[in-house]
């Protein structure tokens, strides 16, 4: 009897045992809780701010500032004095206006859209080096835009800024433009010759700037119809003459005109 009552106590403790065990294992796996993979940040983005406003096309009008050489030995009507040119351009700042490239004119012409207050375009014709020399100093100090039309053959030649004067103001955001390469007026010339002239110049600036030429403006302000296929045929998006007065695309985006700036004109009657 007694032997039993040992079997049976054994028996009972080891059944006490193996529950205490498992118990011990049920405790340790609910309180090792499976790593939770951190929660990726979406990082939300931003949505740009628009710039301008818009405007109806049919009535936009922006005026293009025709410019030609900075120098303080005013010789003629084409050459502006640097004390003369620095202080337009700091009226333009004062008076919170925004000056544009050729290159974001066009799609402002043609739908209307992110158009800034007081738009202004300014354009330089020929390349002379003056515009490297003194024009280029004050864009940069009151922080303004250009444009220069050059003329290909003449680079580095007759008083005309080099290529390298020409990398550097394009680098730094000056635009680089088309204006021939001889400077010929254009109708005088077949269709054909306008059409190398056009497409030579174009071509060396791209290669000269890497950027995209769109614009082109006809030497003394001489075109006819040919011109006009001609400057669309060779991947121009738009021309300008010496026609004055503001820019507006039912004047025709390849027959544009420009406000002459000549020696004593204010900027307030050029831009009004």
């Amino acid at each position: 009897m007694k032997h039993y009552v040992r079997i049976i106590c054994v028996i009972l403790c080891c059944l006490v045992i193996a529950g205490c065990g498992q118990n011990e294992v049920k405790t340790s796996e609910q309180t090792q809780e499976p790593q939770k993979k951190p929660t990726p940040v979406v990082k939300e983005e931003k949505k740009p701010a628009q710039i301008g406003r818009d405007i109806n096309p049919e009535t936009l009008q922006i005026p293009v500032l025709m410019y030609h050489s900075i120098n303080s030995n005013v010789k003629n009507n084409l050459i502006t004095p640097p004390n003369e040119f620095e202080a337009q351009m700091k009226w333009l700042v004062d008076n919170g206006y925004h000056t544009l490239t050729l290159a974001s004119l066009i799609d402002m012409l043609k739908t209307g859209q992110g158009v800034p207050d007081k738009p202004v375009v300014i354009t330089f014709d020929d390349g002379y080096q003056d515009n490297y020399t003194n024009a280029y100093p004050i864009l940069k100090k009151y922080g303004l835009k250009a444009n220069i039309f050059v003329i290909t053959d003449k680079i580095a030649k007759n008083n005309h800024f080099d290529e390298v004067a020409l990398k550097e103001m394009s680098d730094y955001g000056i635009e680089m433009d088309s204006h021939t390469v001889h400077h010929f007026e254009l109708n005088t010339l077949s269709y054909d010759e306008q059409l190398r002239e056009l497409k030579d110049s174009k071509a060396t600036l791209e290669r000269l700037t890497d950027k995209k030429v769109n614009s082109i403006c006809y030497p003394v302000g001489r075109y006819n119809e040919d011109t006009v296929r001609a400057a669309e045929a060779s991947g121009y998006t738009m021309g300008f003459t010496t026609e004055s007065g503001k820019a507006n695309k039912n004047k025709g985006m390849y027959t544009l005109p420009r406000v002459r700036m000549v020696p004593g004109m204010s900027m307030e009657s050029a831009v009004k």
